[in-house]
Formats: structure tokens, C-alpha cells, sequence
């Protein structure tokens, strides 16, 4: 039984949880940490930081890559809680709370921009591998984007995944897949001329391929790095001669903006295996398998009941 609380303890704290909303709706991602439990903490969308967590005077929320967070973020100063106003797709992605701990103790308050921050600044995800990691995998469905719909895919670390366009070879000369605003495919299909880029920080190297005939695009052995916002820029006429000017994968290109003939678009969401179905298979031989998982529920009662009276009584 000690082993299982362990390993809980694991689980809840490493667990990625999957939010879902619709495109202008607000969104709370909850930490259900208390300011006692930790003393700076640190925010990240995508690998890139959006918000630092320290005392009112020395606290920042930034905007982000094309200033696609300004005036969007609050954060609580209690309890580190992240709400994001006014959603779009653009901020489908993956969230991670960074928590670094000590005994300092806090008032609840709402969490504004320092005079001192400077919030049109990128930095880049640094984290210590000590410190605690919540993370959450945000799914933010269009409902005002270039076409009607816009897909959800999930899919678990580790497996592959294949974004269906619907098209066959005699409906598009040109696809231009894009992955958050980046561009991480091209095809030409009436030259027969591809390119597949790694992307930033070479997250999609070697683990993306087109189908010829479609334009459908698959990611192999995806992890949580992928989850974000898809498009597939469909042209159906090559309107523009030399469009493609030959294949330097390593380059890092934004995507451009209305030049398609038509968008389609897509979530994916990216979980983190956990307690799959094998797993609990396995768990579950030899006829063990409910005890198991009743206990485990009864742990994770057990953890969050503890963990809340502690920020109870240290109010």
C-alpha cells in the first residue's frame, strides 16, 4: 500500500489533464496548490513563458508570441491558478505549471503586471527537473475561423496520428500544413515536390509524412510537444510560379495568411498514457485488479483531502 500511495502521488501530481472550450469562452486552469506549497511559480505555453509567479512587485504575465496573450491572462495569487479570457485557437496548446517550493506564506490575491515587467519579452521554457510539473493539454474549438469546422483529435504519447484533408489528387495542386502559425510541410503536387521541417526546437524531425494522393498529414511517436493547432492550406491552382524554392528543413517559416483557397483545421490533443488499458490489464491479472483500483481512488482521495486541509489550516 505504501508503494501505491507513491505511486499516486506520482500520477496526480504528472498527469496531464485534457481541458476543452469554445473559441471566446474563458478558461481556468486550475493548479489546487496553496501559496504555502510553493513560492515562485512559473507558467508556460508551448515551451514559451507566460506568466512568473513571485510577490505582487515582482511578478510578470507576458504576452507571448504575437502578443496572442495581451490583456488575456489573470492569474491567483493563492493558489497560482491560470485563467485565460477571450479564447482563440491560437491558444491550443500544451500548459505547464512549474512549482517551486518552500514555506513562505501569501494572502489570496489577483495577480497584476509588475511596473518593472517587461511582458512583450520571449523566454523560453527552463525548467529543473526537481521541481513539481502540472500539466494541461487545452483544446480550444473554432467557431469564427476560415472554414466552418474544426476537428479534435486525441491520441496518446507515444502512438501516431493522421490528420485526414478528405481530398483526393485531382482537388488541390498545393498543401501547406502549419503547425501553431509555423509551417512544418509543404507539397507541391504538380511538380511532385515536398518538404517536411523539423520545426522549432526540431520537435517534428523525422516524425512527419504526406500522402501523395490526399495530402493527408501523419505525425509518428508524438508526444506532448505536438498538441496545438493544425492547418492545412489547400490551393487548389497554383496561382504564384515558383512557389516552391527547393527543401532546407531546418528553416522555421511563419505561415501565410490568406493565401489558401481553403483551410481545414485541427486540435490535437496530446495525453500522456497514464492508466491505459493495457496497463490496467495487466494490473488487473491474476483477479486483483478492482482492489487495486478501488485503492488507488481511496489514495487519491486520501492525497487531495490532506493536501486542501493543509491550505486550510495554514490560512
Amino acid at each position: 500500500f505504501f508503494f501505491l500511495l507513491l505511486f499516486m502521488h506520482y500520477y496526480i501530481l504528472y498527469a496531464v489533464m485534457s481541458v476543452s472550450v469554445l473559441e471566446g469562452d474563458p478558461v481556468f486552469l486550475s493548479t489546487d496548490v496553496c501559496k504555502q506549497q510553493r513560492d515562485t511559480m512559473r507558467w508556460y505555453f508551448n515551451d514559451s513563458l507566460i506568466a512568473l509567479i513571485n510577490d505582487p512587485n515582482t511578478s510578470c504575465l507576458y504576452d507571448g508570441e504575437d502578443g496572442r496573450f495581451r490583456d488575456r491572462l489573470k492569474v491567483d495569487y493563492e493558489t497560482g491558478s491560470l485563467n485565460i479570457t477571450d479564447t482563440t485557437t491560437e491558444h491550443t496548446g500544451r500548459y505547464e505549471a512549474e512549482l517551486i517550493r518552500s514555506e513562505s506564506s501569501g494572502k489570496s490575491q489577483s495577480l497584476n503586471r509588475s511596473p518593472k515587467c517587461n511582458s512583450t519579452k520571449i523566454y523560453k521554457k527552463n525548467i529543473n527537473p526537481e521541481d513539481i510539473i502540472i500539466t494541461f493539454n487545452l483544446t480550444v474549438s473554432g467557431v469564427f475561423g476560415d472554414t466552418d469546422e474544426v476537428k479534435s483529435v486525441s491520441v496518446l504519447e507515444g502512438d501516431s496520428v493522421t490528420l485526414q484533408t478528405g481530398l483526393n489528387k485531382e482537388q488541390y495542386e498545393v498543401i501547406l500544413w502549419n503547425f501553431n502559425d509555423i509551417q512544418i510541410a509543404e507539397y507541391d503536387r504538380d511538380i511532385g515536390a515536398i518538404c517536411l521541417y523539423d520545426g522549432e526546437d526540431g520537435r517534428f524531425r523525422d516524425r512527419l509524412k504526406v500522402d501523395y494522393e490526399t495530402g493527408s498529414l501523419t505525425i509518428t511517436n508524438i508526444t506532448t510537444e505536438h498538441a496545438g493547432r493544425y492547418e492545412a492550406d489547400i490551393i487548389r491552382r497554383r496561382r504564384l510560379n515558383g512557389l516552391y524554392k527547393g527543401c532546407f528543413s531546418t528553416e522555421i517559416h511563419k505561415r501565410i495568411h490568406n493565401f489558401a483557397d481553403s483551410t481545414e483545421q485541427f486540435t490535437v490533443t496530446v495525453s500522456d498514457p497514464g492508466l491505459s488499458s493495457a496497463a490496467v490489464a495487466r494490473i488487473s491479472a491474476g483477479g486483483v485488479g478492482v482492489v487495486v483500483l478501488v485503492a488507488v481512488a481511496v489514495a487519491a482521495g486520501v492525497m487531495i483531502y490532506h493536501r486542501r486541509r493543509s491550505c486550510q489550516n495554514n490560512k
